[in-house]
Parts: structure tokens; C-alpha cells; sequence
């Protein structure tokens, strides 16, 4: 997957109205609450088979260290 394709499948997920860059710090958002954290966890896993848990969460701040988390591999 392309990043902008993820930054813009992320956007939509997610309900944010804000473009998403990877400097993004999610925990900004003003959408950012524990559903939003969930519905994170759900489209990562359902897509990328990668699995983020609460502790995760609490340590993922931007939009890239999410997609470092997943594996800058996984992405073209």
C-alpha cells in the first residue's frame, strides 16, 4: 500500500476532518478519543494482520510511528 493510499484510508476511518501527514500526532486530533483508539487498532489489524494493543496505543503518537509499528515494508 502506498502511504497517501493509508493516510487517506486512515482519514476516513478514523472521522477525522483534519489531512493526515505522518507528522500527524494523533493524540491532537481533536476527534482522538478511546473509540477513535479503536477503531485504529481495528483497521490496522484488518488490514495489515498486525495486531496494536492498549499498551501500543499508549506509545504510538504519530501518524509514522504507526506505520513504523506496522513495518515500513508493508508499504510501497
Amino acid at each position: 500500500m502506498e502511504k497517501q493510499e493509508f493516510l487517506k484510508n486512515l482519514q476516513e476511518v478514523l472521522e477525522v476532518e483534519q489531512t493526515l501527514t505522518v507528522e500527524t500526532n494523533l493524540k491532537d486530533l481533536d476527534e482522538w478519543d478511546s473509540m477513535t483508539a479503536m477503531l485504529l487498532i481495528g483497521y490496522v489489524s484488518d488490514e495489515f494482520g498486525v495486531t496494536l494493543t492498549g499498551d501500543n496505543i499508549g506509545e504510538i503518537s504519530t501518524v509514522q510511528s504507526v506505520i513504523d509499528f506496522i513495518g515500513e515494508s508493508k508499504f510501497s
